[in-house]
This record gives C-alpha cells, sequence and structure tokens, in this order.
C-alpha cells in the first residue's frame, strides 16, 4: 500500500485511500499509522460492521495481502459492480481475471511491476467497471459455484 501510494503521489495522481477494518496488529498499528499520517490521502476508518456503503463509492476495492482462503470482500465488490485492485495470492484467479474485472499485482513487485500496473489501474478504471457490471454477480450464483467447489 505504501509503495502504491508513493507512486501515485509521485506521478500527482489524485486519490483518497479508505482502509476500513482491523487487520493490523495493535503493535505495528503506530508505524503504519505513522507513516500514513504524512499522507493526507490515506484515511483509517477501523471496522465497520456495514461495509457496502463504503465500497459502493469507490473506483476500486483493494485486497493487498499476501495470504487469503477466499477474499469475501472481493466477492462483495464484484455484486456492488465495483473492480479490485489485488495481490496475486494462491487462489485470487477464481475471482479475479486480471484486466477484465480487476488488476491483480505481482506481490514481489519484480522489475518496478507496481509502477507499470498504475498505468493500467488509471488507464482501466471504466473498462474495469464496464465489465463488472456486466458480469451477473449475485449471491445465487456465488452460492452454486461453491456448492459445486465442494462436491469434488
Amino acid at each position: 500500500m505504501k509503495e502504491l501510494c508513493t507512486i501515485l503521489d509521485k506521478k500527482k495522481i489524485s486519490y483518497d485511500w479508505y482502509v476500513l477494518g482491523s487487520a493490523f496488529k495493535p503493535e505495528d498499528y503506530n508505524e503504519i499509522t505513522g507513516w500514513f499520517k504524512e499522507n493526507k490521502n490515506v484515511h483509517f476508518l477501523g471496522y465497520k460492521s456495514n461495509v457496502y456503503p463504503y465500497i459502493k463509492q469507490m473506483d476500486y476495492l483493494a485486497l493487498l495481502t499476501d495470504r487469503e482462503a477466499w477474499g469475501l470482500v472481493i466477492t462483495e465488490a464484484l455484486i456492488l459492480g465495483i473492480p479490485s485492485i489485488v495481490t496475486n495470492f494462491e487462489g485470487v484467479e477464481r475471482q479475479i481475471t486480471d484486466r477484465k474485472n480487476g488488476i491483480i499485482l505481482n506481490m514481489n513487485n519484480d522489475e518496478n511491476s507496481y509502477e507499470k500496473r498504475v498505468e493500467d489501474i488509471i488507464s482501466l478504471k471504466n473498462e474495469l467497471k464496464e465489465n463488472v457490471n456486466k458480469e451477473d454477480y449475485n449471491r445465487e450464483q456465488i452460492l452454486n459455484y461453491w456448492n459445486e467447489l465442494l462436491k469434488l
């Protein structure tokens, strides 16, 4: 996240980044928020019992993690018509098709891939949103997918 914010700042790209939830360990929180206190574009909102109103207003949902069993928040964003920016954690391709309904970042940032992908994030914003809205992401479709998957 810090790397992406630095790139956006360097390119003078306007953004607001809202951090929802309580994923940070308390011992890491001061270090993380300390860096971002200098950045007025990053807002820590903490835990919210209903994230839908926040997600619905986003251009992108970002899930930048090294492991996730199933990114439920990605599914929720897709249902709400919002594309995602995600790291390439194992299994993410079951939810996101790169450059179709989101952007998949190389977690290792090999060869400054974040810098290169920021261009996709900017240029594909409208196309990705259109693609997501064309798809029928709904609760029944997702439950059917999981039922079929669990029958294996």
